[in-house]
């Protein structure tokens, strides 16, 4: 996907709460903000969204010296999450399609997100979502993301956000259920915005049901050129890829494989180009060769 003009507001609009994250002091805000806005005549509308967001993340990191600003917010969110484990897996094991459950759970938990201009409304809003089912899919491919389960070895997970990645072992669990697959959940190398790294996975257990790896990239999505060999080979070899987020959407759309995309939309072009609505869930499934 490329990036839109709308995605310029929304770049000034991120970097700025990511500065205010780390300090009260207006002259670094407006140090981070004149410094996005000297980039910006240069910025390429042939990028994808993540590409310029990830520039900008880097400029937040050198101006205020923080190279993971929402770092506390960052565990809040895993143990908020995990203080929910009982009753999650209870929501799942109580419903009469367990796999679906824990699927629509972990698409409504994409909304934990710091970085999109959304209003996500709190773990508790997931939950409440969840079982009031007040959220349908607006895209559904579950039916083939299930088949596609049933006929596979090998499982690779893109992860997108702390606390959301509670939702995501909750899922991987199902899975599990209906088949067993070699199963590879992936992080992100480095911080950025409250996306998953190897430390997130480990406090909330995810080594437990999947090998854990860093995609050797600092950027808010999957940029495939800018990642390791390792993920770059798990990810033309896995049977089945499913993609967590926005960003992972806007950087992997068109690539080659039998991918699923897990997520909400956060933003006018993204929803434009779904055919849904801002705040819809989807399911969406993009097989190339």
């Amino acid at each position: 996907m490329r990036t839109y003009l709308d995605c310029i507001p929304c770049l000034i609009s991120q970097v700025l709460k990511a500065a205010r994250a780390v300090t009260d002091d207006e002259e670094v805000h407006r140090q981070v903000v004149n410094a996005i806005a000297a980039i910006i005549p240069g910025l390429s509308l042939g990028l994808k969204p993540p590409e310029i967001v990830q520039r900008g993340y880097r400029l937040v990191s050198e101006i205020t010296g923080n190279s993971d600003p929402y770092c506390r917010a960052k565990v809040e969110a895993n143990y908020t999450a995990l203080a929910l484990w009982s009753n999650l897996k209870r929501l799942v094991e109580q419903s009469t399609d367990r796999l679906f459950t824990a699927c629509r759970l972990a698409i409504l938990a994409n909304s934990l997100d710091f970085g999109a201009n959304f209003n996500y409304g709190g773990i508790g809003t997931v939950i409440e979502e969840a079982m009031m089912c007040s959220l349908p899919l607006a895209v559904n491919n579950y039916d083939q993301l299930r088949n596609s389960l049933s006929n596979c070895r090998s499982l690779l997970y893109l992860g997108d956000n702390a606390g959301e990645i509670v939702f995501d072992r909750l899922f991987i669990e199902e899975i599990h259920r209906v088949r067993e697959l070699e199963t590879c959940f992936v992080v992100r190398e480095k911080p950025v915005i409250n996306d998953v790294t190897m430390d997130d996975a480990l406090t909330v257990g995810m080594d437990r049901v999947a090998k854990v790896i860093a995609n050797g990239s600092d950027a808010p999505a999957t940029i495939l050129s800018e990642c390791s060999a390792e993920l770059q080979q798990l990810f033309h070899s896995a049977d089945i890829i499913i993609t967590k987020g926005q960003g992972n959407y806007e950087s992997l759309e068109g690539e080659a494989g039998n991918i699923f995309f897990l997520l909400r939309a956060k933003c006018p072009p993204v929803a434009g180009l779904l055919g849904v609505n801002v705040g819809d869930c989807i399911l969406k499934r993009e097989a190339r060769d």
